[in-house]
């Protein structure tokens, strides 16, 4: 199984998959990871990549720019955890946290409302 860069270079890899979390772990057992840090800090050359396998398309991965950490397995597998910009689970949290400051002055703000209408009704 190969992984196909925007830049048409390869690597052999053993798997590419997406985790429960967003982001996409790709182990392989061919590259150190001193390479593997160059090959995917580059963010054009991680724009696209494609998943082949014997000429067979597996998968194809766009927008994975931001390679957030390597992870070194048993039996010399390495991986290596990109996620899409903006999408780390990090930038996920403080998005919902904004969110959810920003409806909680909502919120108050309607009960105040609802609070001058029951108000206004029962005089």
């Amino acid at each position: 199984m190969k992984l196909v860069f925007n830049d048409a270079t390869e690597l052999v890899i053993q798997s590419a998959d997406i985790q429960s979390d967003g982001g996409l772990l790709i182990k392989t057992i061919s590259a150190s990871e001193e390479n593997l840090k160059t090959m995917f800090s580059d963010q054009t050359k991680t724009k696209k990549m494609v998943v082949k396998e014997r000429e067979s398309t597996l998968g194809e991965y766009e927008n994975y720019t931001n390679m957030d950490a390597i992870v070194k397995y048993t039996a010399g597998i390495t991986g290596v955890i990109l996620y899409k910009v903006g999408e780390t689970p990090a930038e996920k949290i403080e998005a919902l946290t904004a969110e959810n400051a920003e409806l909680k002055k909502t919120v108050d703000m309607l009960q105040g409302c609802i609070l001058e209408m029951s108000e206004l009704v029962y005089q």
